[in-house]
């Protein structure tokens, strides 16, 4: 009865949220299958995180801008990779640099998305009480929002 009511939704563009890790896959995965069961575009985007900065008197600057350079250059590779896996064009591939909220929840309006699946890994301790970027993101966005809880093994 539940795969009969999923089929009556008509998600037209959902959108992948993927930090890249390896564990990723498995999210990936799953908004692949609804995309297909769907018939629905597959997008995805990733937000890099920005390099560390040093601080020293009235000046602050990246640490090291060829490490910043390549890490966005491995991302991409990595975006593409999971793109051709997934048949996702590179035209649907983004890759977004600073707020992962504010990324992912802009990356969702501009390309009209009406689902937005992320994973979470769970969190303890400290992490809890500020929140995950999954939750974040389910809270500010102005379409459904599908967390996968991604198993630690």
């Amino acid at each position: 009865m539940f795969l009969y009511q999923i089929q009556d939704i008509r998600m037209a563009h959902i959108l992948l949220a993927t930090d890249l890790s390896p564990q990723s896959g498995f999210v990936a995965k799953r908004a692949a299958k609804m995309a297909e069961l769907w018939h629905a575009k597959l997008s995805v985007v990733h937000v890099a995180e920005r390099a560390i900065v040093a601080y020293g008197g009235e000046y602050s600057l990246p640490i090291e801008v060829e490490f910043e350079a390549s890490l966005k250059e491995r991302a991409k590779k990595n975006l593409a990779k999971l793109g051709k896996k997934y048949g996702i064009p590179e035209k649907r591939q983004y890759l977004a640099e600073g707020s992962i909220k504010a990324n992912v929840i802009e990356c969702a309006e501009k390309i009209s998305a009406d689902l937005i699946v992320v994973g979470t890994h769970g969190h303890h301790g400290i992490d809890v009480l500020l929140g995950s970027q999954a939750n974040a993101i389910l809270h500010a966005a102005n379409c459904d929002v599908l967390i996968v809880h991604i198993k630690n093994k």
